[in-house]
């Protein structure tokens, strides 16, 4: 009975998680200081993605760091390199992540999730990860966020003129932290 109450109330902080998430991807400059205070004083933070998009935080400093910076890219002028565009700067438009499942696996919660990465021009793809909590005291004291390798089409977003390159660098811009 416990493990149940344990597992729905480290659910709920995985919700609040993503919701904060989003809200600091909208702008809410409000949502650095509620992120933050998730998070054990001693916790990591671990970006697993590929280079460049990858990075190991520690402590609340480094992931108040992590989380202002994000804040910072929302409207990031991202350069574009396929001439076929007709357009070179774009800005970093809506990020959003849709959270899937929630499981809990070996003492962790595991959130499946796709995120749509855009530009203001409607440029843009999805991309499927995962985010894995384990907690402290009601606290994160560790996350490890995976991204698949593989950009995938999105509705409403022009993906087939975008390298490789272009992918690479609006996701950095996406996942500055988050």
């Amino acid at each position: 009975m416990a493990m149940q109450e344990v597992s729905k109330k480290e659910e709920e902080q995985v919700n609040k998680y993503f919701q904060l998430v989003d809200d600091l991807r909208q702008g809410k400059e409000s949502a650095v200081p509620e992120l933050v205070e998730m998070w054990d004083p001693d916790g990591t933070f671990e970006f697993a993605g590929a280079p460049p998009v990858a990075g190991v935080f520690r402590g609340k400093a480094a992931i108040n760091t992590l989380y202002k910076n994000r804040f910072t890219a929302n409207g990031m002028h991202v350069k574009l390199e396929d001439q076929k565009l007709k357009t070179e700067d774009v800005a970093l438009g809506r990020v959003h992540t849709e959270v899937s499942r929630v499981r809990f696996v070996d003492g962790k919660a595991v959130a499946g999730w796709n995120t749509v990465v855009g530009t203001k021009g409607a440029f843009g793809f999805q991309v499927a990860g995962s985010h894995t909590f384990t907690f402290k005291d009601g606290k994160i004291s560790s996350l490890k966020v995976v991204v698949s390798p593989k950009a995938e089409p999105s509705a409403n977003l022009k993906m087939e003129n975008l390298s490789v390159t272009d992918i690479g660098r609006m996701a950095l811009a996406a996942w500055c932290v988050v």
